[in-house]
């Protein structure tokens, strides 16, 4: 059952949150500006209308949001929301709580509650807020970039490792008596392909590695033979995703890199300090005019596709969240392809064509040198609003991660510019003030 807001009533002994805290605060000009009927309206019949009261959608919607504002964790969110009064208010409480009003786990449950979808309205409502920005833009921008997943950097022996692990543990689930577990065997296989080319290790890391796969098969057959009707059938896809692990060689196609999260794909970075990224590729589009520019459209694909593949799509989901499309697409060389999708005309740098003035080679390279300002967007994406790792799990973890970034960015965006209207209006206020002749004879006389 649907869980409603604190009665905004004041209490003899408790001091209610608006009357100690500066209103002026960007999370509180935030939590005045958003609509927060609109998260009840959409999410509300998700609910039942029997049992346990949950926790009101605007707490949990507010907490997704202060999550990755502010670059934190189910848990550590906790310890800085009881800490600080202004993102208690943003969540709607009324007094100042001195506990968590909920386990960090609910934030998992109330995330699959709504699913991706849940996760897009609250994306496409935080481009809404800055409508008037947005359809001022003649031409975006685009870009791809790599959102790693929280994996151990892969070897062929940690990921036989893991097969052995897993194994062992399905047979203690099922009562299955295994003639050997190689626990203590195994760990000190995987010891010794540590540095494995190092001339004095090669020989016994190539041994212990060959020997790691015969075990992980080893005890995959066994569970096999002794599994019955039903577990067969429960376990089928495990038992084939272990033996795809064991048996995958060099240059396999699809290869898996993490048991956990499959979906990781070996994405080549083409940079000295990391060459390769395990993860998931992420397009995204934002606005081109002057000042704060606002992301439009992200999006997290499982395959690899080709930089040139990935504008439709976001171009789909702009669609989707009802925005209106641009005239014109900015990419770098990699969107090759296309010159024209859904009506937007693709363009990227190339020579210019003999019959262009010196105006329009002007404007096409200022156009492109543009395009460059969502390179620092897509880094501050990682380093502040959690696009740089995905902690989440299933195949849905990758977009819900990058929408909520996205989110978060936009959000900033608009706090930063609800304190700049706060900022003028002081300021113009006070001109207006100092140029009032009586305000001014007050002053000189010593009244004010």
């Amino acid at each position: 059952m649907l869980g409603k807001n604190p009665e905004k009533k004041p209490e003899l002994f408790r001091p209610m949150l608006v009357d100690f805290i500066d209103h002026e605060h960007e999370l509180v000009l935030l939590s005045e500006k958003i609509d927060w009927n609109y998260f009840e309206k959409e999410f509300s019949p998700l609910y039942s209308k029997v049992g346990n009261p949950s926790h009101p959608i605007r707490f949990m919607v507010g907490c997704l949001l202060l999550k990755h504002l502010y670059n934190l964790g189910d848990e550590t969110l906790e310890k800085a929301w009881i800490m600080n009064p202004y993102m208690q208010h943003f969540c709607g409480r009324v007094f100042f709580e001195h506990e968590f009003p909920c386990d960090p786990s609910n934030f998992v449950h109330f995330r699959k509650r709504i699913g991706e979808k849940g996760i897009e309205k609250i994306f496409a409502y935080s481009v809404r807020m800055h409508d008037a920005k947005t359809n001022t833009s003649n031409f975006v921008l685009s870009d791809t970039t790599v959102q790693e997943n929280n994996t151990s950097f892969p070897t062929d022996a940690k990921l036989c490792k893991k097969v052995i692990d897993y194994c062992n543990k399905i047979a203690g689930n099922e009562g299955i008596k295994q003639r050997q577990r190689y626990t203590k065997v195994s760990k000190q296989m995987v010891r010794n392909t540590y540095n494995g080319k190092h001339p004095k290790r090669a020989k016994a890391a190539r041994k212990s590695q060959r020997q790691l796969k015969t075990i992980a098969m080893r005890l995959i057959r066994e569970l096999q033979r002794n599994f019955n009707a039903e577990q067969q059938e429960f376990y089928k896809d495990l038992m084939t995703l272990y033996t795809k692990v064991v048996t995958q060689k060099r240059n396999d196609a699809d290869k898996i890199y993490s048991i956990h999260k499959p979906f990781t794909r070996c994405i080549a970075k083409g940079k000295a300090h990391s060459q390769y990224e395990f993860g998931n590729k992420v397009g995204l589009i934002t606005t081109a005019n002057k000042g704060k520019k606002i992301i439009l459209g992200i999006k997290a694909f499982l395959q690899t596709p080709y930089d040139g593949h990935t504008i439709e799509p976001l171009l789909e989901q702009m669609e989707t969240g009802g925005q209106k499309l641009p005239k014109e697409l900015v990419y770098d060389r990699g969107g090759r392809g296309k010159s024209e999708i859904k009506g937007v005309k693709i363009s990227i740098p190339s020579t210019p064509r003999k019959k262009d003035t010196a105006y329009q080679k002007q404007t096409k390279r200022k156009k492109f040198r543009t395009r460059a300002a969502i390179e620092p967007i897509i880094g501050h994406l990682k380093t502040d609003f959690r696009l740089a790792k995905n902690y989440f799990m299933g195949e849905t973890g990758p977009q819900i991660n990058a929408l909520l970034a996205a989110t978060a960015w936009n959000m900033k965006k608009m706090m930063e510019l609800l304190k700049q209207k706060i900022i003028f209006l002081s300021y113009k206020i006070q001109i207006m003030l100092f140029s009032n002749p009586v305000f001014k004879n007050k002053l000189n006389s010593g009244f004010c």
